[in-house]
């Protein structure tokens, strides 16, 4: 046990569910406070922000990762740049697919610019693997949204305008800080390099554009073939049994593509993975079997018999987390060790496991909300097998290893 508190994916994970606390009481509480047509209103503008700004810098977050960048001005130019487009089209299509008024619009804009850039100072600390400061970046906005929640507690104001609103707001903040602090740094840094192959970028933008797809994709379908109420239960699903798994795909996912990209040989490569899958199992079991107990409770203490979590339900959120799970771990591997024509390849095959996803999923509606999880777990599991099968390329052995070592 003290062997595994000093995995930097162990850490990251505590700090992850610290975060995800915040995000399912935040979620919580405006579940209990809000009417339920402005509860799903929020729950689908936070799906969009959150698609929209991960999709904003258009690979730029990957390639400081994969490459030695500056992080100055060229670098942010391009960022911001990217964002305005990204943010160009997300608002569109927030107004023409789900007729959302302007000022939730420019609240999506201004959060995708601002978490674009965000996200590429944070790749950043990733790639110098300074964890803390990277992770306070991305985690800010599940504390944000606590703050909104009391907002609205506070103030009585039961519109989602205001928690989303705050929730813009710390997009920007975030970006603005996270900038500030490279500037800062750019004299004793050795880092020059300003350039890096596009198609390789566009190629990681596609591989993360399609798995943040599927992560919004249960959000963005429930309102076009179920229910604003099932869309608020469906929010309601992810805050309590979804946040387990969510915090674990992103923690392991975040320490391990850089220590990969910085393993010097298969066998190290392969302790690494072979530790973190360890690590994952042995976490998702004891989770699932909370999941399974605590949600009835917590469903009767915290909503009051507002919305109800069904045994069937949950099941589905378990396959669907470990299929998330599954794929963060494949992704990673990918991602760090795949060439950039590999790197192409798996983004076609993201795209494919995208159309199942949604194939699946309305198919699933037939079965109500369950069903529709299940379809769209489907997708998840396809994605993670074909990622995996990539990675396996990476993790053979030299024939002149000999057969102890291995």
């Amino acid at each position: 046990m003290r062997k595994l508190w000093y995995s930097p994916s162990l850490r990251t994970i505590v700090i992850y569910g610290v975060s995800g606390l915040g995000f399912a009481g935040a979620n919580l509480i405006l579940a209990r406070v809000l009417p339920t047509t402005e509860y799903a209103l929020f729950t689908l503008v936070i799906a969009l922000t959150n698609l929209g700004y991960a999709v904003a810098p258009i690979g730029m977050d990957g390639m400081v990762n994969r490459h030695r960048l500056e992080a100055g001005p060229r670098l942010l130019k391009r960022t911001l740049a990217a964002g305005l487009f990204t943010a160009l089209v997300f608002a569109s299509i927030a107004g023409f697919a789900y007729h959302i008024d302007t000022p939730l619009l420019l609240l999506v804009f201004a959060a995708t610019v601002g978490g674009g850039a965000m996200a590429v100072a944070a790749a950043q600390f990733q790639s110098e693997q300074r964890y803390g400061v990277s992770l306070a970046l991305t985690q800010s906005s599940n504390i944000v949204l606590i703050v909104a929640a009391f907002a609205v507690v506070l103030t009585g104001i039961m519109e989602a305008l205001l928690p989303l609103a705050i929730s813009a707001l710390g997009f920007v903040l975030s970006g603005f800080i996270g900038w500030w602090v490279l500037f800062g740094e750019r004299a004793v840094k050795p880092h020059r390099e300003t350039r890096f192959p596009y198609g390789e970028a566009l190629s990681f933008a596609g591989v993360n554009s399609a798995g943040l797809l599927l992560v919004q994709l249960d959000r963005l379908i429930i309102p076009q073939v179920l229910t604003l109420h099932e869309l608020a239960t469906f929010g309601v699903l992810a805050a309590i049994a979804g946040s387990l798994f969510r915090v674990l795909a992103m923690g392991v996912g975040y320490t391990l593509l850089p220590r990969l990209r910085a393993a010097g040989t298969v066998l190290e490569r392969r302790h690494l993975i072979a530790h973190e899958i360890k690590l994952v199992v042995a976490v998702v079991i004891a989770g699932s079997i909370a999941i399974w107990f605590l949600t009835p409770w917590i469903e009767r203490s915290f909503l009051a018999g507002k919305y109800h979590l069904s045994g069937s339900l949950l099941l589905a959120a378990i396959f669907s987390g470990v299929t998330k799970i599954m794929n963060s771990l494949s992704r990673a591997g990918a991602v760090a060790l795949a060439t950039a024509s590999e790197l192409s390849v798996l983004n076609w095959l993201g795209w494919v496991s995208v159309a199942v996803a949604l194939l699946a999923g309305l198919i699933g509606a037939r079965w109500g909300l369950a069903g529709l999880m299940y379809g769209v777990g489907l997708g998840w599991l396809m994605r993670a097998l074909t990622a995996s099968y990539l990675t396996l390329r990476h993790l053979r052995l030299p024939e002149s290893i000999p057969a102890a070592v291995r």
